[in-house]
């Protein structure tokens, strides 16, 4: 679910011709989806967190990734830019929407790192 949220965040878009609404990504050819090589290589943890909701105490743990994971990068990926004044970035953060973004802002001062 970690990738699905890496894909909403940096990949997917869905694109339509303005003028017959078609759309123009409609194979997995054409749409942008996470695969292996675009995922970062992680260290897991387990902490086992026991629901009280039932006497198993199962809970559901696949959404965890797909909500949580979009905005934690997307706030990252802007937090690395609030030196230059970038204050907001539509998904997905392409290369080319976060270059726009940086272009955009080419008359603000040289980033120097701390």
């Amino acid at each position: 679910s970690l990738a699905q949220g890496l894909g909403q965040a940096l990949l997917e878009h869905a694109v339509y011709d303005a003028e017959t609404g078609q759309p123009l990504a409609a194979s997995f050819l054409d749409y942008a989806m996470p695969r292996a090589a675009d995922f970062p290589l992680c260290d897991w943890e387990t902490v086992e967190v026991p629901s009280l909701a039932n006497p198993i105490g199962v809970k559901g743990c696949a959404e965890a990734g797909c909500v949580g994971g979009p905005p934690a990068l997307v706030n990252a990926v802007l937090d690395a830019l609030a030196p230059l004044g970038i204050e907001a970035i539509d998904m997905p953060l392409t290369p080319h929407r976060v270059w726009q973004a940086i272009r955009k802002k080419g008359d603000s001062p040289p980033f120097t790192p701390a």
